[in-house]
């Protein structure tokens, strides 16, 4: 044997992978001898000798083993089973269970309310709006807070959401759509009976809108009034009646002193003395006891002023004014502010009577504001906070009616897209929400609140206002997240809480289309993120559901959620010989 093959089988003796061979063979004696030539070689034989007789020496009958079945492999020494026992099996639910793979995030998917698409990872089917998932417990407030960067799909969303509440037989409200958004849905929407869904149109040219006038809850004083004087007729008596219709009624008189208010002080540029307010409110009483205006019948501003003007003795009394010359002074600073209402920056939207009136048999209600500029924020504001009062009032209106056994109970949807514009409004739209948002449950109204970011609500012009409007997402009771971005989230932290997982799928939403070079390809790509949200029904650390917005054939063919009217053409148009020449 050659040193090479010595040392080999010197390798193997120290390993215990072979024994020492035997002396008198003739591999036993070459081996003896290169140990002698070696000494530190037969050190680490007999080392080897001295350690435990125990080896972990490789299978013998690896080339025996066979196909591999539940029990094992096959063959001898194979390690078989000869019972398979079943593995341990735990029961957990999807959230207390979401860290074991695949369920990274919370998978249940609620069909209770409005279809609104499928799972985003397990594609069950998924429904919800607010006043579905109130009643059946799920979340302990109607209302929804929905925050989504722009282009993604929120407002088609809500416009599901929209749909839903007809067909559930609930009155959706959309008071002041900035964008004309919910125009299209509102007049598709048509009852068994016929009746077409409202759309209110103001602005420059498209209809006027009276802040003096008493809506529909002054109509329901005279439906009241009458069927009181039935019931005295027949000797009933209605203490609870007649109560309501006193209450109904010093409602409608501070609705309409607070809405001259409010418009007044929006043109001023600061608050109305209180004195300037007590002339308003006396006049608007003194003008209804005079018998010439009604809440049915209501004046215009254009009464107001005239009535201011001339004065009563109730008005100089109340103003302890000494003469008709003190008189003119104490209130000409009011009547200019009266009259700048009529014609000026507000144009005359306000200067005659309600050219359309809220209809509360309608399927759902739109009024739209998109016909007012940009550039033109005291009538936009004015307008707005006008509309909120006269839809608010609408629907205190049903419910009165309803209490008083006139009228079936009725069940709103108010919806407020483009926060930002509606907060910003002016005076006094900051505490009409906060109220809407406290109250709603009381006024079975489902309340819809719609932004791009939280960022929105930290413009407003004071920091009372920004506390208030942030106080909107926490009592929200559910959150829906479209694509955001990560600073956003970091900004909900207070509010809400993300999982890793659940951050990084909003994150990703918000992402565009892939980039391509050319845009020869017929079919367009969309963003990553459109119709992509997660709904967070409560606020203590519970995953969300992340759903993706599915449209329907008819959603589809009447293409109610095209936003991009304006780019149409621009987007469908085939790239041109130049572009490809270039591309």
């Amino acid at each position: 044997m050659g040193p090479a093959e010595l040392e080999e089988l010197h390798s193997r003796v120290t390993a215990g992978d072979a024994p020492p061979p035997w002396v008198v063979t003739p591999t036993g004696r070459a081996y003896k001898r290169w140990c002698d030539e070696h000494p530190e070689r037969a050190e680490q034989v007999r080392t080897a000798r001295q350690a435990p007789q125990v080896r972990y020496r490789k299978p013998r009958f690896t080339s025996r083993y066979s196909s591999v079945d539940g029990r094992g492999f096959k063959g001898a020494f194979s390690g078989r089973m000869a019972v398979a026992s079943a593995p341990g099996v735990t029961q957990t639910s999807t959230n207390y269970g979401c860290g074991f793979n695949p369920w990274v995030v919370g998978a249940t998917a609620p069909a209770v309310g409005v279809p609104l698409g499928v799972h985003a990872q397990t594609g069950q089917d998924v429904s919800g709006d607010v006043l579905s998932w109130f009643k059946a417990g799920i979340i302990g407030n109607p209302s929804a807070f929905v925050l989504s960067l722009p282009g993604l799909g929120k407002s088609t969303l809500i416009r599901k959401q929209f749909i839903g509440a007809v067909a559930q037989g609930h009155v959706p409200i959309v008071a002041g759509d900035i964008k004309g958004e919910y125009v299209a849905v509102t007049d598709a929407m048509v009852t068994p009976a016929g009746k077409r869904g409202q759309v209110i149109r103001l602005g420059h040219g498209h209809g006027h809108l009276n802040p003096l006038a008493a809506g529909a809850l002054g109509e329901a004083i005279p439906v009241m009034r009458a069927h009181l004087e039935e019931l005295h007729a027949r000797g009933e008596d209605n203490t609870r009646l007649a109560e309501a219709i006193t209450e109904t009624e010093e409602s409608v008189h501070s609705r309409q002193v607070t809405m001259v208010m409010a418009l007044a002080e929006l043109i001023r540029g600061r608050t109305l003395a209180d004195f300037e307010g007590l002339v308003i409110s006396a006049s608007l009483r003194s003008m209804r006891e005079s018998g010439q205006f009604s809440f049915s019948s209501p004046p215009l501003l254009r009464d107001l002023i005239d009535f201011i003007r001339s004065g009563s003795d109730g008005l100089r009394r109340a103003l302890f004014v000494a003469d008709e010359t003190e008189y003119r002074r104490t209130v000409q600073t009011l009547v200019q502010t009266l009259e700048s209402l009529t014609d000026g920056v507000m144009g005359q939207v306000f200067a005659e009577h309600t050219t359309t009136k809220i209809d509360l048999d309608a399927p759902a209600i739109c009024i739209d504001v998109s016909a007012i500029s940009r550039g033109d924020q005291s009538l936009k504001a004015g307008v707005l906070l006008a509309c909120w009062s006269d839809a608010y009032g609408a629907m205190e209106a049903a419910h009165v009616l309803a209490d008083c056994g006139l009228a079936n109970q009725r069940y709103f949807l108010a919806i407020l897209d483009e926060m930002w514009a509606t907060l910003g409004a002016g005076a006094g739209m900051v505490q009409r929400v906060d109220e809407l948002t406290r109250l709603n449950r009381t006024d079975g109204t489902g309340l819809l609140m719609i932004t791009h970011t939280g960022r929105d609500l930290e413009t407003l012009p004071n920091e009372v206002d920004v506390k208030t409007a942030m106080g909107f997402i926490e009592r929200a009771g559910m959150v829906i997240c479209g694509g955001l971005p990560a600073g956003e989230l970091d900004r909900l932290k207070g509010v809400l809480q993300f999982s890793d997982a659940e951050a990084a799928m909003i994150t990703a939403w918000s992402k565009g289309a892939p980039i391509e070079r050319t845009q020869l390809r017929q079919e367009k790509k969309r963003p990553l993120g459109q119709g992509m949200f997660m709904l967070k029904p409560s606020k203590d650390g519970t995953h969300g559901i992340p759903i993706h917005v599915q449209l329907t054939h008819t959603e589809r063919a009447t293409n109610i959620h095209d936003t991009n009217t304006r780019l149409r053409e621009f987007l469908d148009a085939a790239p041109s010989s130049q572009q490809a020449a270039i591309a």
